[in-house]
């Protein structure tokens, strides 16, 4: 029998829709001899409609797999059959009733027991468990932090989607007050410790409550180095994501909030080593991340380690030199302005490697220091970034120019520069044979 679930089930008015539509017993003149009864006819298996009674047990256990919980209960009501094959769905569903409902520490352990000693399949937990996160900034503030300790153990018990309930519950940290907040930080850290390299991870949900600390405080610096030991533990491509936002932090260890004057350059020292040790495959991001993060060194430091992730990053793979070479630019602000055209020709002789794929993004990184380039630099900078986007889809113009709008590129423009970044964008437009939607476009974006 042929159904499409997905287009006929997505919600319990769907599941609904197939009732039970049999002629229902009617009584009825007695027909002449020779002719059959209506009802006859009308109720042959070949005739009548599939009805829901119709439908095969697993099928309709596999309608309930889709149907919402909210829907549950109205679901459940259709016939007998329904009703006994959604137990265990109706038992999420009443537990999810409950933790929306929860108001204490108390009521959560309650609820967590019994889920736990209910449900024997983890992963019938997950609704449950999400419905109480919800609710823990309800409860009293003095059993907050023990509520979400119970409830990050609770979700470590679900091999799988407790994963990303725990980055949830990781994100909601610099709600406490700070004292609480650095308990809880280094509690999350413990149990991150514990998974496996490969394993989904909440690294990069500390490193951005990390954040929140007060500046200055200890506890920041603890919790950074903390981090920066995890590295050699974790796989490249973990590591691959983690070290762009640690780079992007070192700012914060400046002498202006207390910390000494070399921390910065240790710091960095450390995120270099981690970088050099990945395989090429995973080191395009941390390369463009710590070429920016350069401008964080001593003036001494900052032209040496940039041009040395310059040069790495012209040595990688094409598909990962595409995706550094969207960071690399910000480096610019590091070297002198008449080495600017030296610097881009540099980067210029790799355009053509860069994969479709990252030709968006590479554009707009080319242009993120050109308001501080001269004129004639800057116009070659617009052409060859535009020429990264030839013979592309209108799509790419629009994603284009959204991005260098986020970046602050077209904000900056004045002037001379603005000429001559509408000048190259027309042009653009008139080789590529755009619509006059992209010239409207341009004129919405670029002031």
């Amino acid at each position: 029998m042929d159904f499409d679930l997905n287009n006929a089930l997505n919600s319990t008015q769907a599941a609904t829709y197939i009732r039970d539509d049999r002629p229902k017993s009617v009584a009825a003149p007695k027909p002449p001899q020779h002719k059959l009864p209506i009802s006859a006819i009308t109720d042959t298996p070949d005739n009548r409609g599939t009805t829901y009674r119709d439908l095969p047990v697993e099928l309709i256990r596999r309608i309930g797999r889709h149907v919402p919980l909210q829907d549950m209960g109205n679901f459940s009501t259709i016939e007998r059959r329904t009703y006994q094959q959604m137990r265990e769905r109706r038992l999420i569903w009443s537990y999810c009733q409950r933790s929306n409902k929860a108001v204490s520490l108390s009521s959560l352990n309650r609820i967590l027991d019994e889920i736990e000693g209910a449900l024997e399949e983890p992963a019938q937990r997950v609704e449950p468990i999400e419905a109480l996160r919800q609710r823990l900034l309800d409860f009293p503030e003095d059993q907050q932090p023990e509520a979400f300790e119970k409830l990050f153990l609770a979700a470590n018990r679900i091999p799988k989607e407790g994963g990303q309930i725990q980055k949830e519950m990781t994100a909601m940290l610099s709600s406490f007050p700070d004292d609480e907040q650095f308990e809880l930080f280094d509690f999350v850290m413990e149990m991150a410790k514990r998974r496996g390299p490969d394993e989904e991870n909440v690294w990069l949900e500390l490193a951005g409550q990390l954040t929140c600390f007060p500046g200055g405080a200890p506890e920041y610096l603890e919790g950074y180095e903390a981090l920066l030991a995890q590295l050699p533990h974790l796989s490249d491509a973990r590591q691959a994501e983690l070290i762009p936002v640690l780079s992007g932090m070192l700012y914060d260890f400046d002498e202006a909030d207390g910390y000494p004057s070399t921390k910065i350059s240790e710091l960095y020292a450390i995120l270099r080593e981690r970088v050099l040790q990945l395989s090429p495959p995973h080191q395009g991001a941390p390369v463009g991340a710590m070429a920016t993060a350069v401008l964080a060194l001593p003036e001494t430091e900052q032209p040496i380690r940039y041009a040395e992730m310059r040069n790495l990053a012209m040595s990688l793979p094409d598909e990962q030199w595409g995706i550094a070479l969207y960071r690399l630019p910000a480096g610019f602000a590091v070297l002198p302005s008449d080495r600017y055209a030296e610097e881009f020709q540099l980067l210029e002789s790799g355009l053509e490697r860069v994969p479709l794929a990252q030709r968006v993004q590479a554009a707009s990184g080319l242009l993120d220091h050109v308001h501080h380039m001269d004129d004639m630099l800057a116009e070659r900078v617009w052409q060859r970034a535009l020429g990264l986007l030839d013979r592309t889809e209108e799509a790419k113009l629009f994603e284009f120019l959204n991005e260098i709008k986020a970046m602050g590129v077209t904000s900056a423009l004045s002037g001379g520069k603005r000429k001559i970044a509408i000048n190259s964008i027309m042009a653009f437009i008139e080789r590529n044979q755009l619509s006059e939607q992209a010239r409207a476009r341009v004129i919405e974006i670029v002031p």
